[in-house]
């Protein structure tokens, strides 16, 4: 950008007949009009870099960290994962700022730097079709029992690119629950395949994790591969 400078282009032609003239009050209206319009010009600059140096986005994560993404198995099943991250009374009137200078967060008007010594994560997985689209009539194998007991979640801290698992983590709850059909009567209830919802919940160990780190989910096959991956980012 280029400095402001108050320059008169008149001021070469001004000197000589001011010097032999009398009229000091000319040359003083000229000052005054000329060291406002400076002036005015300064103020003009030091309010934009102000109003631009306050700018920021401040985000509200009452309630936690939400997070969903979809997956599939190899045989052709997909699912949908939800869940949501939080941790008793940490994530109430917790606030992210993000400006120029950065990111911060605080809570309750403090700043705070770290996760809590343990976060909630509870955990959805929805046997769900691979694709929206109506014209698919291709039938796919439901999710199993069998087929869960065979699937594996990994925790990750995430910074940057690095991850790195998590230093303790264990489950609480599971509750397996039928999902409806719009199919009515014994035929069809013996025709349709069951499908159902895991719903999980974990505790996951955070203690002394920044919180510009984010948490990663993982689910592996059998075989190793990544089945589904999501995180939860603050």
């Amino acid at each position: 950008m280029f400095a402001l400078r108050a320059i008169s282009i008149f001021g070469v032609v001004l000197l000589p007949l001011l010097a032999a003239a009398t009229a000091w009050p000319l040359q003083s209206r000229i000052e005054e009009r000329t060291d406002s319009k400076a002036e005015s010009k300064a103020n003009e600059k030091e309010k934009w870099a102000k109003s631009k140096a306050a700018k920021r986005t401040v985000w509200n994560l009452d309630g936690g960290v939400f997070f969903a993404t979809d997956g599939h198995l190899p045989n052709g099943s997909c699912f949908r994962i939800s869940g949501q991250m939080n941790a008793p009374d940490f994530f109430e009137g917790l606030r992210r700022v993000d400006s120029e200078e950065g990111t911060s967060y605080y809570l309750r008007n403090q700043l705070v730097t770290e996760y809590p010594e343990e976060v909630q994560i509870v955990l959805h997985l929805l046997d769900f079709p691979c694709t929206l689209d109506l014209r698919d009539t291709v039938v796919r194998p439901p999710i199993t029992r069998e087929m869960m007991a065979t699937l594996r979640l990994n925790f990750f801290w995430k910074q940057g690119v690095h991850l790195r698992p998590v230093e303790g983590s264990k489950r609480n709850t599971v509750e397996v629950r039928r999902i409806g059909t719009f199919a009515a009567g014994p035929a069809a209830d013996e025709e349709l395949a069951r499908r159902y919802e895991w719903s999980y919940t974990f505790t996951v160990n955070s203690e002394n994790v920044p919180l510009t780190n984010n948490l990663v989910l993982v689910i592996e096959d059998e075989e190793h591969k990544i089945a589904a991956r999501v995180a939860a980012r603050l």
